[in-house]
């Protein structure tokens, strides 16, 4: 079932992003879950029960690894993919609610103008159905240009004509801030290596404790490898903010403009169109 759910997940990925933003995808779902719940498992599997301190002072150990690790790495990056997906999957939820409500008013519309009969007989619409028509419009031309005007492009400017953008560009910027955040709290909280030795100075111990870290070098490498992940996934994320920017300049000096709306034409004018 879970992976059922991930397919239609990422059908809805590549309908109502950019090519980067599926890039990231891949990115997040490759190298972050699998090195998280795989390798990230194996490695730190034993963590408190390996630490070692060289002292007999109950619960001295046990204060003292709280104090090495706050929260475990692998904890820790549970925690920063939730963050950073929570946002695209809103926008994935807010997308195919509206897409939904656009089809159905296009359907509607549809039989309104069955309905209307004559090939003269203009069709009226609300000032709502006249936006979603549009919207629709726009759509279908862009299929008919995309072998034109390339297939990147398009997937912007989709976005874009399904009213879209805003939420997209919102749930980029949400992902790029947790992104950024989690970043410098891993930092703050395990720097760059996991040492190998760690003294201890905490009640109930009676005096400086020595702790011994399981296997330091391979938890350096794995914790350096995480941060290379984060930082390919906020490039990913910064490239398409200038992306999603250089885009929005090009479309307003191109002078581009919304379609004219079928409301106020004919049914016979708006076969006619669509066969075309």
């Amino acid at each position: 079932m879970s992976w059922v759910y991930l397919t239609q997940l990422l059908e809805k990925v590549d309908r109502h992003s950019t090519f980067l933003s599926k890039l990231w995808i891949t990115t997040f779902l490759i190298f972050r879950i699998i090195l998280t719940t795989v390798a990230g498992e194996s490695i730190y599997y034993d963590e408190q029960g390996s630490f070692a301190c060289n002292t007999a002072q109950p619960g001295c150990e046990n204060v003292c690894y709280d104090s090495f690790a706050p929260l475990s790495h692998v904890r820790f990056w549970v925690f920063q993919s939730i963050a950073v997906a929570t946002p695209t999957i809103l926008y994935l939820g807010f997308a195919v609610h509206r897409i939904t409500r656009i089809e159905y008013k296009r359907d509607e519309q549809t039989k309104r103008a069955k309905r209307a009969g004559g090939p003269d007989r203009v069709v009226e619409c609300t000032e709502k159905e006249e936006e979603v028509v549009e919207e629709v419009e726009v759509e279908e031309e862009l299929e008919g240009e995309e072998d034109g005007k390339g297939k990147q492009h398009n997937e912007r400017w989709r976005i874009k004509t399904d009213g879209l953008m805003v939420a997209y560009t919102l749930q980029l910027l949400a992902r790029t801030l947790a992104e950024v955040g989690f970043l410098v709290g891993q930092y703050l909280m395990y720097g760059l290596e996991v040492a190998p030795r760690f003294q201890c100075v905490r009640d109930p111990c009676l005096n400086s404790v020595d702790c011994f870290v399981s296997r330091p070098t391979e938890k350096t490498v794995f914790l350096l490898v995480m941060y290379a992940v984060a930082g390919l996934s906020l490039l990913l994320q910064l490239s398409e903010i200038a992306y999603l920017g250089l885009g929005a300049i090009h479309d307003s000096l191109s002078g581009r403009h919304r379609p004219r709306s079928r409301c106020g034409a004919s049914p016979a004018r708006l076969a006619l169109r669509h066969v075309n």
